[in-house]
This record gives C-alpha cells, structure tokens and sequence, in this order.
C-alpha cells in the first residue's frame, strides 16, 4: 500500500531563496568596498593649509604695523629737510653794515611836523619850522635860513644850496619852493649824480628842504668851508608825475 508522500514545508523554498541572496548581496558589497582613508596625507594638506593662512595672517600684520613706520620715517625725513625732494637753504648772507639814518631817507619824501628833527649823520640834523629851514653839525651850532624874510622870491621856482665837508664828506642841503607835491630830487655833484632827500611841512606849504651827503674824492674836495663850496652843481625837484618843480644850476 502506497503511502501518501509528506507535503513540503512552504518555507523551505523562500529560506533558500534568502540566503542566496544575501550571498549575493555580500559578494556586492565586497565588490564596492571604499579604500582605507587617507589620513595622513589629509593631516599634511590641513598642516600645509594652517601654514599658508597664519604666514598671510602674519604678512599683514607686518603690512599693517609697517605703515605708520613709514610714516614716522617720512615725517622724520621732511623735518629734516631730507628726502627725495631735498631743499638746500643756502647759507644766509652776512648782515651789511647798519644804514646810517641819511641813508634809510636817500631818496625819499617825508612830511614832517614842526620843529621834528630829521638825524642826517651823528651830530647833523635838520628841522622845519613855518618860518623856514634850521639845522646843526657838529663844527656848525644851530643855522637858520628864513622863508618869509624876502631873501627867497617864493613866487616863482627855485632852490638854494649850502655846503659844508667834514672828514672828506659834504654834506649838500637847501630850499626849494615851486608849485606841486615833491617825490624825487636828483643832485648832481663833482662826484657824479646823487638821490637826495626832502622834507616838507603837512599842507601845501609851496616849500620845502632838501639834503643829501656825499664823499668826494680829495682832489675835488674843497679847500674852503664857506657856504658855497662848489660840490653840488645842480639840483632839480620832480613830481610823481616826472615834471620839474624846481631845478636849480650851482657855478662851481
């Protein structure tokens, strides 16, 4: 008598059928396994790049605390007057003789107040009154010539002349009266042509006084003190404008 065979369990099949594949599966996985990681390498890249950033870092903190070295330097440089657009002060040049009073006046016009006393040379001074010119020298007290006593015709133009020398220097002075306000006066001596000096009273007063000092060379210096030694031998007044208020020839 034939037995029944025994049925197959229903999970035998499918049990197999898992574990080939997770066979599979596993063999897969093997296939495509990574590499090991590189850890050393990614070590030395990371040191290479802290490097890199701190030797940056540093290079600009240098950048930065090198500018304003750069500026104390150049500040330092242009106090000192160096650099590359260096300046050379020259020396300065060696003080002069001090101007005597005569010559900080030579050619120029001064208004003066009355009795105002105009220092010429030491001991020689000149001042004005209404009245007329009054002056002083060393060898020659207080002298005086009138404008209002009828010795000079004030109605027409004209200038007057004394002199006097003094260890070999004339000194020239006189009125001159003529019409317009004075701005040069021009003397002509045996020593060639010198600028003088006038002075006039505030107004229109219609004169004035001019002065001037002169070495002469001692073969033209005169012998005599008298008032009219022959050094000047003409002296014309102009006005700003160029014209001749008064010009007057001297005989020498």
């Amino acid at each position: 008598m034939n037995r029944p065979s025994r049925p197959q369990s229903p999970t035998s099949e499918p049990e197999g059928l898992y574990e080939e594949l997770h066979e599979a599966f596993a063999e897969a996985a093997l296939d495509v396994m990574p590499s090991a990681v590189p850890i050393a390498a990614i070590e030395r890249a990371g040191r290479r790049r802290r490097r890199r950033r701190t030797a940056a870092a540093l290079g600009a903190a240098c950048g930065v605390l090198l500018v304003p070295l750069a500026v104390v330097v150049l500040r330092a440089d242009l106090s000192s007057g160096q650099g590359e657009s260096e300046r050379v002060t020259p020396p300065a040049a060696s003080a002069g003789p001090t101007p005597s009073p005569s010559m900080e006046l030579a050619g120029k016009v001064r208004i003066v107040t009355p009795g105002e006393r105009v220092e010429v040379s030491p001991g020689t001074e000149i001042w004005l009154t209404e009245d007329g010119k009054h002056w002083s020298e060393p060898d020659h007290p207080t002298q005086f010539r009138s404008v209002s006593d009828g010795n000079l015709d004030l109605s027409s133009p004209g200038v007057s002349v004394q002199e006097s020398t003094h260890d070999g220097v004339s000194f020239l002075s006189g009125i001159f009266h003529g019409p317009g306000e004075p701005a040069r006066v021009e003397v002509k001596t045996v020593a060639g042509y010198i600028d003088g000096t006038a002075l006039t009273l505030a107004g229109e007063p219609g004169w004035g006084v001019w002065y001037a000092e002169v070495k002469v060379p001692q073969s033209q210096t005169p012998t005599s003190d008298s008032q009219t030694a022959g050094v000047a031998e003409r002296v014309t007044v102009y006005d700003s404008a160029g014209g001749v208020i008064a010009s007057q020839e001297f005989a020498t």
